[in-house]
Formats: C-alpha cells, sequence, structure tokens
C-alpha cells in the first residue's frame, strides 16, 4: 500500500518533467519571437539586397564534400593496394596506369581487406557520394554561379547579423542574389574588376572605423529596430553594370573614331595597312579579354570591325 507521502513524491517527480519541457517551450518560442523581430524586417524590405540576398556557405558545403571524398579515397586506396598485390601483368593499353603505381610495402591482400563491413561500409558512403554527385555537386555548382555581393553592401542587414562580424568579415562574407540571372554570361573581366574596386572603395569609405550601429546588438520590438538602424545600401553589381555599358561604348567609339582620324592623315597605302591591321589586332584582344564572347562572336566581332575599317581605307584610296 503506497503511503500518502509516498503519493505526494510520486506526483511531484511526474510533474517535474512537465515543467522542464514547459519551460523549454517557453525559451524556445520567446528565441522564435526574437529572430522573427528581426526577419520581418528582412522579408518586408523594399530593397532587393535584403529581400533576395542569401548565405551560401561555400566553405561549409565544401568541408562536407572534402569530408566524404576523403573518407571514400581511403578504402579506395586500400582496394588498389590490394589488387596491385595479385601482381598481375596489367593490359596492353593500362588506361588507369597500374604499372606506373607505387606499391605500399606491407600490401594487404583481398582477403584483409574486402571484409563484408567494409562492403556494406563502401556502398554506404559511394550512395551518399553519389547523391552529392548527381544532386548536391550540381546545385553547389549553380549556387556558386549566383550573383553576388558583399554583406557590407547592406550595413542595414549586417547589423541583424547574430555573430556580430567585424567591417572586414562583412567585406568578405559573400550572399547570393536568388533574383538575378547566372554570371556564365555576365561575369566578364572588365565587370568582375569593377565590381571588386567598387566593393574595395565602399570598405575603406564605409567601413574605415567601426561600424557605428555594432553596439546595437539587440532590440526588443521592432519599433526600435527601425529607430535605431539606418537602411544603407551599395549596389555595386547595378553601379559596375552601368560603368561597364559607358566603358564599353566609350571604348567602341574609340575604335572607330581613332583609325578614321589617322587614316586621314596618311597618305601612303603602306601606313594605312599597318594602321588597320594594328587597330584590328588590339580590337580582337580586347574583346576576347575584356568581355565573355565566345570564340565565334569574337571572330564576328574582328571580321565586322575589319570590314568598317576596310570601307574606310577604301574611301581614303579612291579620294
Amino acid at each position: 500500500m503506497v503511503k500518502p507521502a509516498d503519493e505526494d513524491v510520486i506526483s511531484s517527480k511526474s510533474k517535474a518533467p512537465d515543467v522542464q519541457d514547459s519551460s523549454i517551450q517557453r525559451k524556445e518560442t520567446s528565441e522564435t519571437a526574437r529572430l522573427f523581430r528581426n526577419l520581418w524586417s528582412n522579408i518586408t524590405d523594399d530593397n532587393a539586397l535584403t529581400l533576395y540576398g542569401f548565405r551560401r556557405f561555400r566553405t561549409t558545403h565544401l568541408l562536407n564534400l572534402r569530408l566524404l571524398e576523403t573518407e571514400i579515397d581511403a578504402i579506395d586506396h586500400q582496394i588498389y593496394q590490394a589488387g596491385l598485390s595479385l601482381n598481375l601483368p596489367p593490359t596492353s593499353t593500362d588506361i588507369l596506369g597500374l604499372k606506373h603505381s607505387k606499391r605500399d610495402e606491407l600490401a594487404p591482400s583481398p582477403e584483409e581487406i574486402l571484409k563484408p563491413e567494409l562492403v556494406l561500409r563502401l556502398r554506404k558512403l559511394l550512395k551518399e557520394y553519389a547523391f552529392r554527385a548527381d544532386e548536391g555537386l550540381v546545385l553547389f555548382n549553380q549556387i556558386m554561379m549566383m550573383e553576388t555581393f558583399a554583406l557590407a553592401d547592406n550595413s542595414w542587414q549586417a547589423n541583424l547579423r547574430s555573430d556580430k562580424q567585424n567591417p572586414y568579415e562583412m567585406y568578405k562574407t559573400r550572399l547570393v542574389r536568388v533574383d538575378t540571372v547566372s554570371r556564365s554570361r555576365s561575369g566578364d573581366l572588365l565587370r568582375r574588376s569593377l565590381r571588386k574596386y567598387l566593393r574595395a572603395f565602399w570598405f575603406f569609405i564605409r567601413f574605415q572605423r567601426q561600424h557605428a550601429h555594432q553596439k546595437h546588438s539587440s532590440y526588443s520590438s521592432a519599433t526600435e529596430l527601425e529607430s535605431n538602424l539606418k537602411r544603407s545600401y551599395q549596389n555595386t553589381s547595378r553601379l559596375a553594370d552601368i560603368v561597364t555599358r559607358f566603358l564599353i561604348a566609350l571604348l567602341a567609339g574609340i575604335f572607330l573614331v581613332t583609325p578614321l582620324a589617322i587614316l586621314s592623315h596618311q597618305s601612303t597605302s603602306e601606313a594605312h595597312l599597318v594602321t588597320i591591321s594594328v587597330f584590328i589586332v588590339v580590337f580582337s584582344l580586347l574583346v576576347s579579354l575584356l568581355t565573355r564572347a565566345t570564340n565565334e562572336e569574337t571572330m564576328v566581332a574582328s571580321a565586322a570591325y575589319a570590314a568598317v575599317l576596310s570601307v574606310f581605307f577604301s574611301n581614303n584610296s579612291a579620294s
């Protein structure tokens, strides 16, 4: 028979887990509410950098893939060593280059290596690696091809980060833009260089001292958040696009006007041919280096430019 005192002890023990679970739930709810206050301003902002800028976690993705690759590589080495221990002659073509492979001093035999446990582990790892290769690596490549911007370009969003990075870390941290096209056709050398220098200029001007709002690390309400943080954006991608278009248009005009001016002051055909040849070669090099034009597009552009200069040459020769 259970005594009343014992019943109280049992009841208190049964209630203790409930109280603990309730405390944990209240803590999680409070943390979710705190995150909501910060994230609500992010998902309702009017600027594209805040709305569509996401972390890509490049280093973490690569670490995960490399750890898996290293684990499989260790098993792969053991399998190769077991195969070399058989001392079989390589095939005539020897695509794998087995006759040049280095053999360990104590190469294990197949009986020592190919145990059921290793086979099951290898199957599991290869299945996971195949998934990473077929989907994970493809998705990672798509993420890496997305347009990026520096966290420092959006100082308001940088203030919402919980890790409180210093200004240089904000400058080096890259976020991807999920609302823009891939960089495969837009990442030419001129544009990338402009974005790099614009980013550096923004860093040294805007973050040469510690961020003015770093001390405001937490806010109790959305109203206080809005009043303490000044929204500052620096869309270096759009600015680089504008400057790149201007420079390309200016460069195209220079390459059309300059040879025309030079040819008009030359009297011999030899001088004309030298001038035209030099400008065609320089133009072709600039198109191939500064833009993302394909080989065919470079040839077409060079041929069109040569045709224009040949018109200048024929007009000067006729006059």
